[in-house]
């Protein structure tokens, strides 16, 4: 049986996550559902472990991807992960660039820089930083950033690009939109990553899954076990090669007639190419048969148990096992302090921009449903779908506002935006637990920051003109203004009511520095509920916000 048609399942499969994924994180228009976004992050595997560690929700996607590596090898890297998807693609366009498609002969494992890559994370999460070392590691989280960050932009000029061609043909379908470029800082890791990984997959096909990527060498010692693995028929290979044309993993040896299992990303291209049907999957976990027994050799034992690779790969991955569970211990204690601040070791007070001093104050702010900061930071895995799902993209990802263990997290941003009050949608997208989803009623007194009034700074007292438009864009009229001067009404400020959505940071025009702005909490607690107004947005109708 030739079995080429797991060569059309995994196309099809991969073909609709990567379309789904990729169409979820260049939405510049909110045209797909969050449905689509989050269910699709939700079968990655570094989200559902993160959300199984930490008990948000039922997360078992990455326990079934491990149960059907450990069968079927790791179809997840070749069907589901969306950066080894696109190493497919870039890769083939390579080929077509060349001409023709690159013999890709067997290349020895390099195993020290595989382990290298994977026990550095496992390291990192111990050590405290799991957020930060799952958001640099993560296939899917990198492949976030760069669809994100690099890809919408340019789909979005693309989009401006086309817009005049529609309206000269008579069509209205089409409309301009500002590109959402984040700060050169925050796209500098993304644009690395980009060039790094399609600059090896152009050159070697899946060299990044099988030297950097620690989830591939993870589901590499599991797949070095698996139940059904593909195999070359000694009787009906001819070693004619045109498996390795085909091979992206540079995984099968002609030479010793061998397929590297833990290499091999189940793409079956081999299947396809070989004409003889000298490849199929195989049942690898028989019986071995009784031997006659032989006089012992000493030291024997010793040496046959030291040297069998399946043995060594075995106490890999019980090691690996258990050192992962000391690190999802290390993160469900981490999350479970990041409510308290005051309990993790070295947290300190900070200055306030207004110079008081405050214990939960905070430089970046978090989205509801983070909970705090400190939980934030240790569960999101920066895959920025929240990033691209915001309808305002009041949410930017971070440099160091959060500090470096906050590098590339969403944060929220009102210099041009402000969150929405009836809005949910980053915590309806998010696939690892990092946002919780609150009810409405709930989201809407959840206080993630504080606004401050500078007086000195208003143009009211500055300029002796009225304006008052902090106070109408207020959905909680936490902000209201009293008599000043000659009939003019000065902003005052009732932070128990609260909540940091930034509409009047956003709303105030005074420059260059705004008079009212919002300071972040590090643990989100709740304001008063008030009178609420939906906060309207300054950008719709008068060109001023005032």
């Amino acid at each position: 049986m030739r079995q080429r048609g797991l060569k059309i399942l995994r196309v099809a499969g991969a073909a609709a996550v990567f379309a789904g994924l990729t169409a979820a994180l260049v939405d510049f228009r909110g045209a797909v559902p969050p449905v689509v976004g989050q269910g699709l992050a939700s079968i990655q595997f570094v989200p559902s472990a993160v959300a199984l560690a930490t008990g948000a929700g039922v997360a078992l996607a990455c326990l079934v991807i491990l149960v059907v590596t450990l069968a079927a090898g790791r179809i997840y890297c070749s069907a589901i992960c969306p950066l080894g998807i696109f190493q497919d693609i870039v890769a083939r366009l390579a080929g077509w660039v060349r001409g023709k498609k690159a013999l890709l002969p067997y290349r020895p494992a390099r195993t020290w820089i595989r382990q290298l890559f994977l026990w550095g994370g496992v390291a990192g999460m111990v050590a405290g930083g799991a957020g930060l070392t799952l958001s640099l590691l993560d296939p899917y989280s990198i492949y976030g950033r760069i669809a994100s960050g690099l890809f919408r932009p340019v789909v979005t000029l693309a989009n401006n690009a086309l817009v005049d061609l529609i309206r000269a043909l008579g069509g209205e379908s089409l409309y301009r939109v500002i590109p959402p470029w984040a700060g050169v800082a925050a796209l500098a890791v993304p644009a690395v990553m980009l060039a790094l990984v399609a600059g090896l997959a152009a050159w070697r096909g899946r060299i990044y899954c099988n030297t950097v990527c620690p989830v591939g060498t993870l589901l590499g010692l599991v797949s070095a076990r698996s139940a059904w693995q593909l195999s070359l028929d000694p009787g009906a290979c001819r070693k004619c090669g045109d498996c390795l044309r085909d091979c992206k993993a540079q995984c099968i040896d002609l030479r010793s007639g061998t397929i590297d299992s833990s290499r091999c990303v189940a793409c079956y291209n081999c299947l396809d190419a070989c004409r003889e049907a000298g490849i199929g999957y195989r049942w690898t976990w028989r019986k071995r048969s009784a031997k006659p027994a032989s006089p012992p050799v000493p030291g024997a034992n010793h040496a046959a148990s030291a040297a069998d690779p399946q043995r060594r790969a075995f106490i890999a991955t019980a090691v690996l096992s258990l050192t992962t569970i000391a690190g999802a211990d290390r993160l469900l204690a981490v999350t479970a302090a990041g409510n308290d601040p005051s309990a993790r070791p070295g947290a300190k007070d900070e200055k306030s921009p207004t110079g008081s001093r405050r214990p939960n104050y905070s430089r970046a702010i978090c989205p509801p449903g983070a909970g705090s900061v400190d939980r934030f930071l240790d569960t999101c895995t920066a895959c920025h779908l929240c990033v691209s799902a915001c309808p305002t993209h009041v949410l930017q990802p971070a440099f160091l506002e959060y500090g470096f263990l906050g590098l590339l997290k969403p944060r929220l941003d009102y210099t041009d935006a402000f969150c929405n009050f009836d809005c949910r949608r980053c915590a309806e997208v998010c696939p690892d637990g990092a946002l919780g989803l609150l009810p409405l009623a709930q989201k809407q007194v959840t206080r993630i920051g504080v606004a401050e009034f500078d007086v000195e700074r208003c143009i009211v007292k500055t300029k002796g003109t009225d304006c008052a438009a902090c106070s109408e864009h207020c959905p909680t009229k936490a902000v209201d203004t009293i008599p000043y001067g000659d009939n003019l009404r000065l902003p005052q400020v009732n932070q128990e009511l609260c909540i940091g959505c930034g509409a009047c940071e956003f709303a105030c025009p005074s420059k260059p520095d705004k008079a009212i702005t919002v300071a972040g909490q590090r643990r989100h607690d709740q304001a008063k509920r008030g009178k609420e107004e939906k906060a309207r947005d300054p950008r719709r109708g008068n060109a001023f916000p005032f």
